[in-house]
């Protein structure tokens, strides 16, 4: 593992579904190697997608390893080119890594930490801080994850289909089976609405509930699209 994941974030836009491979072509010309597209679903209900005018909730949500002195202009040309000035065209964020292995560290920081001007973006030290919530649980149970973030102050969240991958066919937790079959909300949230909301997610839908969410935060330092 490499300390160069302290020169290095992980962005992570969130858009309109076939939007994503904007974002990802954009990344590409700028010779940022590593960007992923992975299908998401919005959690608004379809009266504010209607109100916002905002055509679906189905989204794309695009992560991509950039070098940390490149932030500031990496997510000033996506909040750009997306209009993410504009309410409902998307967001866009970056969280540290805590680790990464020294070949991609190497691949993603190669081409140096440039500092061009940039758009100002907001930090978590202006205005509001944020913190990126995540709920993993058993699949089928998301209306239940949000109702509980909902009732704590939650806005919204995006939802990602995912796969357990323990070895063990029938595993168990404190006698409950878990199941294979998985997804994942992610809740961006001001910093002081996120103990609040992991509490009730945690209360109704924890790990001895039907849907046995483990649920988890992140800081997030840089924020466009709110």
């Amino acid at each position: 593992m490499s300390d160069a994941a302290e020169r290095i974030k992980c962005m992570v836009s969130i858009v309109d579904r076939g939007s994503g491979i904007i974002i990802k072509d954009m990344c590409e010309k700028n010779n940022i190697r590593f960007c992923y597209i992975c299908f998401g679903k919005g959690t608004a209900s379809s009266e504010l997608l209607d109100m916002l005018g905002i055509g679906s909730s189905e989204k794309d949500v695009v992560l991509s390893l950039v070098p940390e002195g490149r932030i500031p202009l990496v997510l000033s040309s996506v909040s750009r080119r997306m209009n993410m000035r504009n309410p409902g065209r998307g967001i866009a964020f970056a969280v540290s890594l805590s680790g990464i292995n020294a070949l991609a560290a190497r691949l993603v920081t190669e081409n140096g930490a440039e500092k061009p001007e940039y758009e100002a973006l907001r930090k978590v030290d202006d205005f509001v801080k944020f913190s990126l919530v995540l709920a993993v649980y058993n699949a089928g149970y998301s209306e239940d994850i949000m109702e509980a973030a909902k009732q704590a102050g939650a806005t919204g969240g995006t939802i990602l289909n995912a796969r357990g991958v323990s070895k063990e066919k029938n595993e168990t937790f404190f006698g409950f089976p878990l199941q294979e079959e998985k997804e994942i909300v992610a809740i961006l949230t001001p910093e002081d609405q996120k103990k609040e909301i992991m509490e009730n997610i945690n209360r109704k839908c924890g790990l001895k509930s039907a849907a046995q969410a483990v649920v988890l935060s992140m800081p997030v330092e840089d924020v466009a699209g709110l």
